[in-house]
C-alpha cells in the first residue's frame, strides 16, 4: 500500500493482497524451514508515524482506550506486528498474504506464529 488512507487497519482485512519482502541476502538461510502456508509474525517499525498517544479512538473511530489496547501506529515505540501466510519463497523474496503495511516499511524480525 502506498498510503494510509488505502493500507486496511488490520492483517485480515487485505484479502488476497499479495506483498513481498525482499530479505537482505545474509538473511536468507533464517528462511530455512520456512514453507508456503506458514503463518510468521512480522515484526515492523511504524516508519511513517511521526507521534504517539497514550489514548487513540480503537480504529480511529470507536471508543477512547489506552494505546496498548489497540493496534494504533501511534504507539511510544512505533513497533507493529502482523500475521502474514506464506505463499512462495524465491531467495530472498518472501511473498505473503496479510499485509497492512506500506511500501518500504522496514521490517525488523519474523518468527512462527504458532
Amino acid at each position: 500500500f502506498k498510503d494510509r488512507d488505502h493500507a486496511p487497519k488490520f492483517y485480515t482485512e487485505s484479502g488476497d493482497v499479495l506483498a513481498t519482502l525482499e530479505l537482505l541476502p545474509e538473511y536468507q538461510d533464517g528462511l530455512l524451514g520456512v514453507e508456503p502456508g506458514m503463518e510468521l509474525m512480522m515484526l515492523f517499525a511504524f516508519h511513517k508515524s511521526d507521534r504517539h498517544d497514550l489514548q487513540v479512538h480503537k480504529r480511529g473511530t470507536g471508543p477512547l482506550m489506552g494505546v496498548f489496547a489497540t493496534r494504533s501506529s501511534r504507539r511510544p515505540n512505533q513497533i507493529g506486528v502482523s500475521i502474514i501466510k506464506v505463499v512462495s519463497i524465491d531467495g530472498t523474496l518472501l511473498t505473503f498474504k496479510g499485509v497492512d503495511t506500506l511500501d518500504g516499511t522496514p521490517v525488523l524480525d519474523l518468527k512462527i506464529a504458532e
